[in-house]
């Protein structure tokens, strides 16, 4: 037993030893990008978060959504129109779309909009999910509409830089929860993405190869 403690100290100290030694590689370095996008992209970012808008109120609510149909979503947005607040808990309506919000704006931030683009999709996501999504099951509410967006982007604001200041360190430690902070800076690579086709060696089969650069 004696023995095996003094192995286990002797390999901590190993492990630290090779650390200070510089034997792991340098942490990589984040830094925001601001860049131009074309009507193309942004069409397909609009896209990438329709359909993430759906997946997660599926996700969330399958039964509201069992239930939704063409005339439910006529009825809310056309007939009873929208309303001052709704009837979601608190913890919803304050803590959950904020956060949601925050993601919003993360995701156009991690794709390369400058933080006035960002808003911008935000904003536009969030009324994207009242009018064609939530609406299908509830009238639009104001209170969403103006919460989601507005307190989601001053959270994420604070959330990127934040993490920007901990991933920057060489602590993984404080990188670990640079990540947690900003989920997105693991997938950087929407940025270097393309499909192509691809042939099996044997030439029997067919498909698409997605091939994405880290």
């Amino acid at each position: 037993m004696k023995n095996i403690g003094v192995f286990t100290i002797f390999v901590i100290i190993l492990l630290f030893s090779s650390n200070a030694l510089g034997s792991s590689p340098p942490p990589k370095k984040y830094t925001p990008v601001s860049r131009p996008h074309t009507m193309k992209e942004k069409a397909l970012d609009m896209g990438v978060m329709f359909v993430a808008l759906w997946a997660g109120y599926a996700a969330t609510q399958p039964d509201v959504v069992a239930k939704i149909s063409w005339e439910s979503w006529e009825q809310n947005a056309l007939v009873r129109g929208a309303v001052l607040y709704d009837r979601n808990l608190w913890v919803i309506n304050f803590v959950g779309h904020p956060y949601v919000g925050s993601e919003y704006y993360l995701y156009f931030r991690s794709r390369g909009y400058a933080p006035k683009w960002a808003f911008i999709g935000c904003m536009a996501t969030s009324t994207v999910f009242e009018a064609a999504v939530e609406s299908t099951s509830q009238p639009f509410s104001t209170n969403d509409f103006v919460v989601t967006p507005l307190t989601g982007i001053l959270i994420g604001y604070g959330r990127e830089k934040a993490a920007y200041r901990l991933l920057n360190t060489n602590s993984k430690f404080n990188r670990f929860f640079g990540h947690v902070l900003y989920p997105e800076t693991l997938f950087r690579f929407f940025e270097k993405a393309e499909i192509m086709p691809a042939v099996s060696p044997d030439g029997k089969a067919t498909g698409l190869m997605f091939v994405a650069t880290f």
